[in-house]
């Protein structure tokens, strides 16, 4: 929910009322209990009162007054519910509670918990007053949370200023204010009637929807005249929300709104239904706003004398900058023809986002469709490179094979999916079709245990790099299929033969491209890869080693075809342990686990032991559980429940077979890594993954934990592990200079990984190191936009991105209290060095040419000593700015600077220059730093007036 306006009391001992409760009867068949509650500190504005443990025959009932009418409670009503709002101050002697036993002398209720309205501090500097009855006749106005404010102070009005016969006066009677107990708080935000019994909100105003809308209630009346005075008739009725009919949030849709049905009184609410408009407003179009900020009586924005226009418009959201706070989340933004446009979802400061209705209508008339099949191309290198070690004891082509074996294992048979295989080195090959994945295909692909055979098991490395070639074959093969495309690709290199990714993706259409680079920082363009995969919505991923190659194919089965990972370590095995360590995991509400496990060297093998919440040991062997291994790896598929166990604590361990023979092999020292992956319950997903990343940026990566169909998880927490590099490749390219390019077995490698490559050769060790770091994750509205605590984890940088190159992310995601549950994922991107206008111009070297002419040398770098380096000529180009023409392209002098002749006009006044611009950047005006020139003058006059005072003692000494 969006705003606090009250707590949820616990009742101690619980209050029993009714036959059952061992007391007799105050009068017939009636037990009455009248409740005292403990007042606020501040003042108690209204309760709400949650009993458990119902127990209602037939024939009786549970009353409960209200101040405004009565809550009637009965063998329907289940075996726990939340009354309506009560005005208590009608009841001095304690609101009554009448247990009526007319059909049987049994049953009882028990009084648990009540909410209490208080006013309450905010988030900011806010304090809350949420007086829906207006219990001294005249409403004082709460101090407002700022941080959504355009306009100090707000432009807003109490609506009754707006004149009777105002459109926005009508709409008003339609709109009103929901009260719903999330957790231990009351909190509220804003509806509008769209149906004689139907109200929308934000859909994150009830973030865990099925526990929560059945402790909610709406009310059209709380309102006061332009002063804020309440006549003495003035008695707000709230109306229970009995269920909901529709619900989107955190699904991925990038709709917020929820549609929720209302008891209605006989004969109607007397108000009119407000129509959804089926269509986008246009920019510049006239709006207004109806809320409750703050919990606040109902109010107008802008004021009735003002106007305010839509700013801008799509299908996921209309942008104004109308003044809200919170409690103003779920209320309706209109056109001034009084039609509904959309619902308030997220936003900040002057800048607001509301769901269109237009989209809204759209979703509701929508079939829902099932769970979609996928077709997967797998898309592998086979260039000369590949044949090198993996530092494993097998070739990367070795480890490759592996890993796909794998990963085919994995994907579930017979359920509609479709996959196939490209092969690519200096020419692409289609080495299986693509075809509908059963037994069959998946003995063409990988061959019977240990899967090492079929077209994988053929690949032979040699040659160049194309890995254009190798999408494009990939994509030939998915045109025309109406599943869910997508394309694994694993590469060690750098493309080095057309045609270019740059060339195959302008047709990849809706393919989502993830992407292996396989592999050191210095043997691969990760720039490249991460620009592939974050323009199609996919995920990038470098592996050290065969171990990590094997751990991606295992994560990508999870987040590609599962609900993602709950866990994700890697161990060591001493050669001198027969077992490792029991690991514990929790399960909440999953369908199906896979527990992986692979390991490093051939010559070792693990066996996998589970054990359920009871101890119950799970291999295997075990009945109804599916399994596999290869010749690194293996993985069991434990359906769920399994012999009644789910939920809980579980723990897995790993154990070497037992080995019989003289001739037995001996133990050996194994690295290993194991997945848990889930199969039902939430998902973890990042969100904001962008194409381009550059030093020195801020950045906030958001992370959303949530259920499919977007309802939220309980008491969740979510960390943040960030691994960096600590080296600058730019910087040791420029020391280093570039050199030539190398070949591996008939693959070139180009000259800055060739360079790279021989100064860790020279070294004898890795050229890059890297550092991690932990954070925790909030949901705070500065991170993610939302107006309560409960949307997207996040966190903002302002200087995590110090040094060019592979960034690596993992969200650790817990959550639930007493079924507690967890979900991990991981993603990288590649952060190119960003150049800064200042430091790059103080590096600035002008040569004059002749006729106007200049030659600008120049080394790229950003503000923190980054140098872009040789060899990246391709990551900018240079524009003209004023007094300053391009007549050459730029040089690359492979010591880290460039050079490039410009037309330099003296009579422009400008200093000379260039402008540099790297992609999703805005250009920057590099040009040498005045104080440079002013230095450089003075020192010129200085020699000057020294050189005069010589001239003239040497005239004086001759005279």
């Amino acid at each position: 929910m969006s705003h606090n306006t009250g707590t949820v009391q616990n009742v101690a001992p619980a209050i029993e009322v009714g036959p059952g409760s061992g007391q007799p009867a105050d009068s017939g068949t009636t037990w009455l209990h009248e409740f005292a509650h403990t007042p606020a500190p501040g003042g108690t504005k209204f309760l709400m009162l949650h009993f458990t443990s119902a127990d209602i025959p037939a024939g009786n009932r549970l009353e409960v007054d209200l101040g405004y009418g009565t809550d009637t409670f009965d063998e329907n009503s289940g075996d726990e519910f939340w009354t309506r709002p009560i005005n208590h101050t009608k009841f001095p002697g304690g609101i009554p509670i009448r247990y009526i036993a007319d059909g049987s002398l049994s049953g009882s209720v028990e009084l648990t918990q009540y909410g209490r309205g208080e006013s309450l501090p905010g988030d900011s500097a806010g304090q809350s007053n949420s007086d829906p009855f207006v219990l001294s006749g005249s409403y004082s106005e709460p101090t407002y949370d700022p941080f959504w404010f355009c306009n100090t102070p707000p432009e807003w009005e109490n609506v009754e200023c707006a004149p009777p016969a105002d459109i926005r006066r009508q709409v008003a009677r339609s709109c009103g204010m929901i009260v719903t107990i999330h957790g231990d708080e009351v909190s509220t935000c804003s509806v509008t009637l769209i149906g004689p019994d139907t109200v929308i909100t934000a859909g994150h105003c009830l973030a865990d929807i099925d526990n929560e809308w059945p402790t909610s209630s709406v009310t059209f009346d709380y309102q006061t005249d332009c002063a804020g005075n309440v006549s003495g008739s003035y008695n707000p009725i709230f109306h229970k929300v009995t269920g909901y009919l529709k619900y989107r949030w955190s699904d991925g849709s990038n709709l917020d709104y929820a549609i929720l049905k209302i008891d209605i009184p006989p004969g109607g609410l007397g108000i009119p239904v407000i129509p959804m408009r089926n269509s986008l407003p246009s920019i510049g179009e006239q709006i207004f706003g109806i809320h409750h900020p703050n919990g606040a009586t109902k109010k107008l924005a802008p004021k009735h004398t003002n106007m305010e226009t839509v700013n801008s418009v799509s299908s996921t959201g209309i942008g104004v900058d109308i003044d809200v706070s919170g409690g103003s989340s779920g209320s309706g933004l209109f056109d001034m023809m009084g039609r509904y446009l959309g619902v308030l979802s997220a936003g900040s400061s002057c800048n607001l986002y509301y769901s269109p209705s237009a989209s809204v209508l759209n979703d509701i008339a929508t079939t829902p469709t099932p769970a979609p099949d996928q077709d997967i191309m797998l898309v592998i290198d086979r260039s000369g490179s590949m044949s090198g070690d993996a530092g494993t004891g097998q070739s990367k082509m070795d480890e490759a094979k592996d890993s796909a074996s794998l990963f085919v294992q994995l994907v579930e048979a017979n359920v509609g999916h479709r996959m196939g295989l490209v092969s690519f080195s200096t020419a692409a090959s289609i080495d299986e079709g693509i075809g509908n994945l059963n037994a069959g295909k998946k003995n063409q692909l990988i061959g019977p245990a240990p899967y090492s055979g079929g077209a994988v098991g053929d690949l032979t490395p040699d040659g160049w790099t194309s890995i254009g070639d190798g999408i494009d074959k990939a994509q030939i093969e998915l045109s025309g299929g109406t599943n869910e495309q997508a394309i694994l690709l694993l590469t060690d290199g750098l493309q080095n033969t057309p045609p270019m990714i740059e060339q195959a993706t302008n047709d990849i259409g809706d393919t989502v491209v993830h992407a292996i680079g396989f592999g050191t920082e210095s043997s691969l363009n990760g720039g490249l890869l991460s620009d592939l995969t974050q323009s199609t919505g996919g995920a990038y991923t470098r592996a050290g080693d065969g171990l990590e190659l094997k751990k991606f194919f295992a994560l990508a089965f999870g987040d590609i075809f599962e609900s993602g990972t709950l866990t994700d370590p890697t161990f060591e095995l001493p050669r001198d342990a027969n077992e490792t360590d029991a690991m514990t995991f929790e399960v909440c509400d999953e369908e199906l686990i896979t527990i992986v496990v692979g390991w490093d060297r051939r010559e070792g093998h693990l066996d996998i032991i589970a054990k359920a919440p009871n101890g119950d040991v799970i291999t295997a062997t075990t009945e109804s559980v599916g399994s596999s291994f290869g010749h690194t790896w293996a993985f069991i598929k434990i359906p769920l429940p399994i012999s009644g166990q789910r939920e809980g604590t579980w723990s897995v361990s790993f154990r070497r077979p037992k080995s019989s023979g003289e001739f037995s092999t001996p133990p050996i020292h194994l690295r290993y890594f194991m997945n848990v992956i889930a199969a039902g319950g939430p998902v973890i997903k990042p969100l904001n993954i962008k194409r381009h990343y550059y030093t020195g940026e801020s950045f906030t990566p958001l992370v959303r934990l949530s259920y499919p169909d977007g309802k939220s998880v309980h008491h969740g927490h979510v960390k943040l592990s960030v691994t960096k590099p600590r080296e600058s490749y730019g910087t040791l390219l420029t020391k280093a200079g570039l050199k030539a390019p190398k070949e591996i077995k008939g693959d070139v490698i180009p000259p800055i990984q060739a360079t790279l490559l021989q100064m860790e050769d020279d070294l004898g060790s890795p050229l890059f190191h890297y550092d991690e770091e932990w954070y925790e994750l909030s949901q705070d509205r500065e991170v993610n936009g939302n107006f309560e605590h409960n949307g997207p984890w996040g966190k903002k940088f302002d200087n995590l991105f110090t040094r060019p190159g592979n960034y690596t992310f993992r969200c650790v995601g817990e959550y639930g209290h007493d079924c507690k549950g967890m979900r991990e994922t991981s993603w990288s991107v590649f952060v190119s060095t960003r150049v800064d206008p200042d430091a790059t111009g103080k590096t600035f070297i002008i040569t004059e040419l002749g006729s106007g002419k200049i030659k600008i040398t120049f080394k790229p770098q950003d503000s923190q000593g980054n140098l872009l380096g040789p060899g990246h000529a391709d990551q900018f180009t240079l524009t003209d700015i004023p007094g300053s023409s391009i007549v050459e392209p730029v040089k690359d002098n492979l010591d880290g600077s460039y050079s490039v002749n410009v037309l330099h006009d003296d009579s422009s006044g400008a200093q000379p220059g260039i402008g540099i611009n790297q992609p999703g950047r805005p250009t920057v005006t590099v040009t040498q730093p005045t104080e440079a020139n002013s230095s450089e003058s003075n020192s010129w006059w200085l020699w000057l007036i020294i050189i005069l005072l010589l001239v003239l003692l040497l005239i004086s000494l001759v005279i």
